[in-house]
């Protein structure tokens, strides 16, 4: 299931191509909807929808009753670009109408992809004589008097009325069109009325009503809830030490924490917290010291501390150590160094590792990036995978264990408790699985998605905003000298599979920039399978100097160091710098890939 971040809107107005009026709403902090994993929807965020201006006046009694079936009232070609057709509409309808959005909630194009609109939490608006408080509308562009509805189109309209009428309880009853309650428009056109008039619609609706329940509530199991539903069973009788973080929950939520402290088979002795606490109370960087945990006054010794590695003293009360926490999918990312160090100090020690799976956010087919050479190891670069490595922490345990690449070779007596329903082309959003923020700047689930775009070049510090600072953490490249129209023209001349770029203004509340208005543009990833998540930082870099003449990696070389360890080699800056061209980079990043994968899927848990 797609599970999308909470954020603030603004917003009032509302259009309908011929059918629409005004209302003022205010809107709070609004929770995005969850889609089941047969619905694909393209988010607002995808498809570059732009927040308003102005504050709004909220509307109390708008709680989702009936749903409404428009169609857009204009001819459209299937060749059309959809994407800028929204963006074109969102546009005319604040600058021309002075309204302030789309007024749908959802748009469905002929080719039956469905797009999100209007926030559902606040209702549409007509010309009319209906009162649209209470309805969820979707429109499917075209002119159903007419064009000739499309089997995609109606297809997709049936699988999101589904979702809706069960996500809101909405009586069959209550499913109809725009002329069913007025008589001044024949909105959504003949052809698509046909299927209400016979009844074939609904019909359609109910036959897709049991699969689609089925659907909602399948979902993946993490480690830790299958080792609940084992009770405990390679736990039994040891002591256990436990490292985790807040990302360590249960599909409720309920910390792994506490399941293993309260369990009666568990005795849990210890706790172990890697950067940023078993609580997650602390700021990236910031060195955590010894405590006692409030909750279950267990000792909590810091692995990111005085040390990164647990000492023989910090491990003499357990014999099993758990290692439970949510990684990104990427080799700086330090959780998974932590991990490894465990597994060394384990192999050294004694102990045993029982590693409680969980999804790779970017899904287990991605691998981008060179392995780490010698010389560029370090705690952002422990191990000799690529940046990208397309494995569960389950998997890449055990590849380091088996495989050697732990230090001095050691090997620690390691078992991985599985998932369960996971498969490698789940991105996290389809998982049905909560998203607990795996530290202060990965917020919400496609965070994951764009850390690996700017985090590199961020390294650089006091160069460029990445969104650090403002509230979209690794989603923009951007500067007080940069021009954003211009930037993203350029960036979108390139034509980058699966991602598009917008101009973008704001002021950071801290880090770079922190109150100073800073112009570039903002990433928008709109094929999560197809984009190349590295390179884009470097044609960010690249655009610049075609710009501005400007070498922007050159401008802080006092992070060249560091620079270099998250890349795991001085080699790919040497050979950009001598260009700053791309293409100069991309045989060098992608030179590792096919022999790790090869390597790798003998780990393969999944398939």
């Amino acid at each position: 299931m797609k599970t999308f971040i909470k954020f603030f809107i603004i917003i009032i107005g509302i259009v309908l191509f011929g059918c629409c009026g005004q209302t003022e709403i205010m809107i709070k902090n609004m929770s995005e909807l969850e889609y089941p994993n047969e619905l694909d929807v393209i988010t607002r965020q995808q498809w570059g929808w732009q927040q308003p201006l102005e504050k709004l006046f909220y509307g109390p009694d708008h709680k989702i009753t009936k749903i409404t079936i428009h169609h857009g009232g204009e001819d459209f070609a299937e060749d059309k670009d959809m994407i800028q057709y929204l963006r074109n509409l969102q546009s005319w309808s604040r600058s021309e109408k002075k309204w302030n959005d789309i007024p749908y909630h959802f748009m469905i194009d002929l080719k039956g992809n469905i797009y999100e609109a209007r926030p559902i939490n606040f209702p549409g608006d007509t010309n009319t004589d209906y009162n649209v408080t209470g309805h969820a509308l979707i429109c499917v562009v075209g002119n159903y008097e007419v064009q000739k509805l499309s089997d995609a189109s109606l297809k997709s309209l049936v699988k999101l009325t589904t979702f809706l009428k069960q996500k809101y309880r909405v009586e069959i009853k209550d499913i109809k069109t725009h002329k069913d309650y007025t008589n001044q428009t024949v909105c959504p056109g003949k052809d698509l009325y046909k299927y209400f008039e016979d009844g074939s619609f609904i019909n359609m609706v109910e036959t897709e009503l049991k699969p689609s329940k089925e659907i909602i509530l399948s979902k993946v199991k993490s480690g830790i809830e299958v080792l609940r539903d084992r009770n405990f069973d390679s736990l039994k009788g040891k002591r256990v030490g436990l490292v985790t973080n807040p990302t360590g929950v249960d599909s409720k939520l309920k910390s792994t924490i506490d399941i293993l402290f309260e369990a009666k088979e568990v005795n849990l002795t210890a706790l172990y917290g890697p950067e940023h606490g078993v609580r997650g109370n602390y700021s990236a960087g910031d060195l955590v010291d010894f405590y006692i945990d409030d909750a279950t006054k267990l000792p909590v010794y810091s692995l990111y501390g005085n040390t990164r590695k647990p000492t023989a003293e910090m491990l003499k009360d357990v014999d099993v150590i758990v290692f439970d926490i949510q990684d990104i999918g990427s080799r700086s990312y330090t959780y998974i160094s932590t991990m490894g160090l465990v597994m060394e100090a384990a192999a050294e020690n004694n102990k045993e590792v029982v590693i409680l799976d969980r999804p790779n956010p970017l899904g287990g087919n991605r691998i981008e990036g060179n392995v780490v050479e010698e010389g560029y190891y370090s705690f952002v670069s422990q191990f000799s995978v690529p940046y990208l490595h397309g494995l569960t922490v389950g998997e890449l345990a055990m590849l380091l264990n088996e495989e050697g690449l732990l230090e001095n070779k050691s090997k620690c007596k390691l078992s991985v408790v599985p998932m369960e329903g996971w498969t490698r082309d789940l991105y996290f959003e389809k998982t049905g699985l909560p998203w607990v923020l795996t530290s202060p700047h990965i917020p919400h689930k496609h965070s994951s998605f764009y850390y690996p775009t700017s985090g590199i070049l961020g390294e650089l510090r006091g160069v460029l905003s990445i969104g650090v600072g403002y509230t979209i953490p690794f989603q923009t490249f951007a500067t007080e000298w940069i021009n954003g129209e211009e930037l993203a023209k350029k960036m979108n001349s390139y034509n980058l599979e699966g991602v598009i770029f917008r101009p973008i203004s704001f002021k950071p509340y801290y880090a770079f920039g922190k109150d100073k208005m800073l112009n570039g543009v903002e990433i928008y990833i709109t094929d999560y399978t197809n984009i190349n998540l590295m390179p884009i930082q470097f044609y960010f870099a690249q655009a610049v100097n075609e710009l501005y003449g400007r070498n922007i990696i050159s401008e802080n070389e006092g992070r060249f160091d560091m620079f270099d360890k998250v890349l795991g080699t001085s080699k790919i800056r040497e050979l950009f710098m001598q260009r700053l061209k791309v293409e100069d980079i991309l045989p060098y990043l992608n030179k590792d890939i096919e022999n790790f994968r090869t390597i790798s899927k003998k780990y393969y848990l999944y398939k």
